[in-house]
């Protein structure tokens, strides 16, 4: 898709800058994903302050987070209510989040670990995540 006006996300507000994490939030997919192509910012901030990849993380959407490791964001961010970076927003979502029962955890927390996420010092998370988890390297 191309956008007749390509800058427009520098001409935005803080607050409309910021709605991809609200779409993320809300796991709204296709709306994180027009605004993603139309260039609003990764390093916004939602509920919690949370980041769209940590709220894409947080309900173990796959498509979401392989969609913004592409534009290269924050690994390690943990600026947010929680103190933790998306690694852990996944695996505590794993077993806590909205989606849990449906959302790709395992999936999730491989796409973050193989962009470059550091490993939790302990592996936390459903079964399947601390499998993940362990074969790269994490402890129990």
């Amino acid at each position: 898709m191309r956008f007749q006006h390509p800058d427009i996300a520098q001409h935005l507000s803080e607050a409309d800058r910021n709605e991809i994490a609200q779409a993320a939030r809300n796991n709204d997919t296709q709306a994180a994903l027009l605004m993603l192509e139309a260039g609003l910012p990764l390093p916004a901030r939602g509920q919690h302050r949370g980041t769209p990849l940590h709220w894409a993380a947080w309900h173990g959407n796959l498509a979401l987070v392989q969609a913004l490791l592409r534009s290269n964001p924050p690994l390690e961010d943990a600026e947010n209510d929680f103190h933790a970076t998306p690694l852990g927003w996944a695996t505590h979502g794993s077993e806590h989040g909205w989606h849990r029962r449906t959302g790709n955890y395992p999936a999730v927390v491989e796409a973050l670990l193989e962009a470059g996420a550091k490993l939790l010092e302990t592996a936390s998370g459903m079964d399947p995540v601390k499998e993940v988890l362990r074969r790269h390297g994490g402890k129990d």
